[in-house]
Order: C-alpha cells, then structure tokens, then sequence
C-alpha cells in the first residue's frame, strides 16, 4: 500500500499509476472548482467515470486492491474482480462498482447520465493531486448530469449549488 495521504489519494494515484483512464465525476467533482473550503460540499464517496472497456474496470480493481480496497456490486461483496466475463456484463450493463477502504467509498462507475466517457474525458480539466495529475469532468457537465439524473438528492444538490453561487456572488457585490 502507499504511505503518505488519505485513502482516496492514494486511489487516485494508485489508479493513474496503473494507468486507468477515468475521470473524476459528481460531487467529488464538483469540490475540485471550489474556490475555498467554504464551498466544498460533503460527499460520503468519491465518483470516478471509466472508460466502458473492460480492460478499464479490470485495471482499475487490481490497483485499488493493492491498496487494500474491497468490493461490492448491488450491495453484496464482489469476488469476481477477475473474471472478465463478469466484468464485460457489468461494462456492458453500465453498472457500478463500488471499493471501500477505511471508510472511504469511490464509486467506479461505466456510465453516468448525459455524457459518454468520451465527452467528458474531451475536456476535462487536470487537476495536481499530489504526485500526480487526474482529470475532472467540466464543472458545467458536471452539474449538467446531475440534472439530467434527475434524482431527489440531486436536484436537492442543485438547489444548495445554486443557492451558494448566489450567497458568494453578494458577497462579492
């Protein structure tokens, strides 16, 4: 396992180390364009966007388990983290999985509402975390799906975004 940092760094750097291409995504995604901690929003996990190939998901399981995450998929621990016939349903079917260590949650997930990996990895912006570089989806698409999932929590996300955006532009005034 790495030494230094929170168990979500060192994911991240574990995964780009490994080479995954991914894009960080949600409300994890959104916090990166704060412009200080007062505007970063709680998240209980960390949304990260493969690319729909199976290679992707299966990179992605085996360098998060050499930093000791575990797994589940629709609730009930995911052992098949090998297998790739598994892994090309779950691809195919767009599902998520879900690696949890010392309470760290990241969802890796193979499809998100509005946006392709393409159109958002296209774009995104790159972001220094420590020794490496990710990539987070643009702030408007960002917001764009969240709308476009349409989700209780989310368009609860939205209303508090918007309300923020408002408090801090008559702050500035």
């Amino acid at each position: 396992m790495s030494a230094g940092g929170s168990p979500f760094q060192q994911a991240l750097e574990a995964l780009v180390r490994a080479g995954v291409d991914f894009v960080v995504v949600g409300v994890g995604g959104i916090n990166f364009y704060a412009r200080d901690a007062s505007e970063i929003v709680r998240t209980i996990d960390l949304d990260l966007l493969l690319s729909r190939r199976v290679e992707a998901l299966a990179r992605a399981l085996s360098a998060l388990a050499s930093e000791g995450f575990r797994f589940e998929a629709g609730g009930e621990p995911f052992v098949d983290s090998t297998d790739d016939i598994v892994l090309e349903r779950v691809v195919a079917a767009g599902s998520n999985v879900v690696a949890t260590r010392e309470g760290a949650s990241i969802d890796l997930m193979c499809s998100l509402a509005g946006f392709t990996f393409g159109e958002l990895a296209a774009d995104a912006e790159p972001f220094r975390l420590g020794a490496v570089e990710i990539s987070v989806g643009k702030l408007e698409k960002l917001l764009r799906s969240k709308e476009l999932a349409g989700r209780a929590k989310d368009r609860e996300f939205l209303r508090l975004f918007a309300a923020r955006l408002r408090d801090a532009a008559e702050r500035e005034d």
